[in-house]
């Protein structure tokens, strides 16, 4: 079995991304940064995501300059 890395973002990324949105309806979140609404809330939690999804994210942010 393969052990999943975790990571957690900074909180600047995480308010740069709250103010990006108007509210935290998944559907908003979803097509906005491509991610689940609990990865979102992970996130707004302060809390570690997996590896993986934070690059994916981030590459995301960058491409759609919220970062």
């Amino acid at each position: 079995m393969r052990i999943q890395k975790l990571i957690q973002m900074e909180p600047e990324v995480v308010a740069k991304m709250r103010s990006a949105i108007d509210c935290q309806k998944p559907e908003v979140i979803q097509s906005r940064f491509g991610i689940g609404l609990n990865t979102w809330v992970k996130l707004r939690d302060g809390k570690a995501i997996r590896q993986s999804v934070a690059m994916r994210l981030i590459q995301r942010l960058e491409r759609d300059h919220v970062i």
